[in-house]
């Protein structure tokens, strides 16, 4: 502990603040410079600094170093965050070093303000604080090419040149920026200076070092105001992030060269921040029309609830993949069928959802047409006797345990023997095909009609009691037709309703006693049992 109480003393003498902090987030020391800051005294560092009631990076674009430390086994840890202070809100570059002699976080908190000051005072010397890791400090004049007033050494680690280089003018900031990435970058300033922004942080740019090489940067720029609020100049800090973004563009290239559609979707903000050109050419949509949008709004609306519930199932447990079939609509108004599968990954810090979608829109038609063959009659397009057993099923079911009622009618089509004799096989299975037809124009939506076998009709009405007005009318559109060399078509009909305790056999075969009685009694009628 006497090393520990002799690290605390020499905190004591630092101008900035510093905190030594346990696993738990909770301050266990605050050096002076800190206690004047934060008089509110010992707590977590979420609470002291923010006022937060939970972690900082369970809040929108607050990084935690040492969340990231943690879960990457680093040993130290650089980012910029934004404090609340007695003075006010206040930027603050947060150096994080891990002490594994004490099992705590010695976190130095520098405001970027005083250190970019120091350069011109040399009250503070910058290299003692940042000579080493990704960070580069730059102060640029708001002048053609963005000359370069001051730097840390850090950047020549960053760039190959040395601040002597910078400052003797051999190379201007503007200098260093990609050509192909410098009318964007200068867009971006021109749009934030005439805005009078106080801060800003730029879409990743690639430099050129001295010896050649392209690295990509992270650039957080705050801007410089004279007495007049004008914008004389502009400091900020420069993150090597060439790593990340050759994972990205490998990401990139991998997702690209997919054969099936690739987005990644940012669940918490309900956003797509990448969708790959197969995705887009399968929608038919351009990349604008799809980026920063809701993946909702391509879902389709028969399937829109069900893929809320199941994203927000796997953003509540990331552990779980996803796994699913959805149809999504075009924007030309189609309806594709898609296989997704998806997990949780961090993407720039954050969690998001990145899927795979398989078009399965070929399948799906594949087995709606096969299960149309299996459950269709090839001759009249009717329901065929195993499909209407089915159907037959789910009436008697509705019926024994809701009380629902349903009606049965049984068509048999009167001298259909003579039509094959006298006319052939290919009339009779016209005159099948036209009774089909009647059946079906004259039934409702929620009828069922089912071919049971040669030149047996069954017909189930839900929600009828009394199924004689629907068979008489039935009898007369099929009396109408009339076939050449034949004449008039007629069936004969019994008629049934559920009674309590019925079964299929039970409903047939009074119905068929029905059928027999029509027949007896002349055909072309109809009889109820």
């Amino acid at each position: 502990m006497g090393e520990l109480a002799f690290e605390r003393q020499s905190l004591d003498i630092l101008p900035f603040s510093a905190f030594l902090i346990d696993k738990n987030y909770r301050v266990v020391f605050m050096n002076k410079r800190a206690k004047e800051l934060y008089p509110q005294g010992y707590q977590t560092c979420y609470q002291l600094i923010y006022s937060f009631s939970e972690p900082c990076h369970l809040h929108k674009d607050y990084p935690c170093p040492i969340k990231e430390m943690t879960e990457r086994g680093l040993k130290e840890y650089s980012v910029v965050h934004k404090h609340n202070t007695e003075k006010g809100e206040e930027y603050c570059l947060v150096k994080t070093v891990y002490m594994p002699e004490h099992d705590l976080f010695l976190e130095l908190y520098i405001p970027l303000k005083e250190l970019m000051s120091a350069f011109d005072t040399a009250r503070l010397k910058p290299e003692l604080l940042i000579n080493s890791g990704p960070l580069a400090f730059f102060l640029w004049e708001n002048k053609e090419g963005w000359p370069v007033k001051n730097a840390s050494r850090s950047v020549y680690d960053l760039t190959g040149y040395t601040v002597d280089e910078f400052l003797d003018g051999e190379i201007n900031y503007a200098s260093l920026i990609h050509p192909e990435d410098l009318e964007r970058v200068s867009q971006e300033v021109a749009t934030y200076t005439n805005a009078n922004k106080d801060f800003w942080t730029h879409q990743p740019y690639r430099i050129v070092t001295k010896d050649g090489k392209v690295r990509w940067v992270f650039d957080h720029t705050v801007s410089i105001k004279d007495n007049k609020g004008n914008i004389v100049g502009y400091y900020g800090y420069v993150m090597d992030i060439s790593e990340f973004y050759e994972k990205e563009e490998l990401f990139r290239l991998l997702a690209e060269n997919n054969t099936n559609g690739v987005i990644l979707y940012d669940f918490q903000e309900d956003k797509i921040v990448y969708a790959n050109k197969v995705f887009l050419r399968t929608l038919k949509y351009q990349e604008e029309e799809v980026i920063g949008k809701s993946a909702f709004a391509f879902v389709n609306s028969k399937d829109l609830e069900r893929a809320k519930r199941i994203i927000k199932k796997r953003t509540v447990d990331p552990r779980k993949s996803l796994e699913s079939i959805l149809r999504f609509t075009t924007k030309t108004g189609k309806v594709k069928w898609f296989k997704l599968a998806g997990h949780v990954v961090i993407y720039r810090n954050k969690e998001h959802l990145l899927v795979t979608l398989v078009d399965i829109t070929m399948e799906k038609k594949r087995e709606k047409r096969l299960f149309y063959l299996a459950i269709t009659d090839k001759l009249t397009k009717l329901l065929n006797r195993h499909a209407g057993i089915k159907m037959f099923e789910n009436l008697l079911y509705q019926a024994q345990r809701y009380g629902v009622p349903f009606s049965l009618l049984m068509l048999d089509m009167d001298n259909f023997k003579k039509i094959n004799d006298e006319l052939g096989h290919l009339a009779g299975d016209l005159a099948l095909r036209e009774v089909a037809k009647a059946i079906k124009k004259s039934i409702r939506k929620s009828d069922i009609a089912i071919r049971w076998g040669g030149e047996e009709f069954l017909l189930l009405l839900p929600h009828t009691a009394d199924p004689l007005p629907i068979g008489e009318k039935l009898r007369k559109l099929i009396n109408a037709i009339s076939m050449d060399g034949y004449g008039p078509l007629s069936v004969s009909i019994g008629a049934t309703t559920y009674r309590e305790g019925d079964t299929i056999d039970s409903m047939i075969q009074r119905a068929d006693s029905a059928l027999y009685s029509a027949k007896s009694k002349g055909k072309n009628r109809v009889e109820l049992a």
